[in-house]
């Protein structure tokens, strides 16, 4: 749920920005989806995963939630990379 809400206000984010720009909302939206998104699955199933299969094991569970939601992070974490690196140095097109 947590990662659901972070995605929805990165998709706002990104939308408005491209907006502010003159680019195409939508698309840019999407892109902010997909750049959270795609880390995150990754994150959570090669590393988190394991890592928590091995915390509960332990009976450490204060820190495999913690680390459930490092998968949130990490997303987050590329979305704003991809926002700096990619979004606000696109200029608008020129027609």
């Amino acid at each position: 749920m947590f990662g659901g809400l972070a995605a929805i206000v990165i998709a706002i984010w990104f939308y408005r920005s491209a907006e502010s720009r003159g680019l195409p909302g939508i698309q840019w939206a999407i892109a902010g989806a997909i750049a959270f998104y795609v880390p995150n699955v990754i994150w959570s199933l090669l590393i988190a995963k394991p890592m928590m299969t091995q915390l509960h094991a332990q009976n450490a569970s204060g820190m495999a939630s913690l680390l459930g939601f490092s998968s949130v992070f990490v997303g987050a974490a590329v979305a704003g990379l991809v926002y700096v690196l990619v979004l606000r140095r696109t200029r608008t097109p020129q027609i």
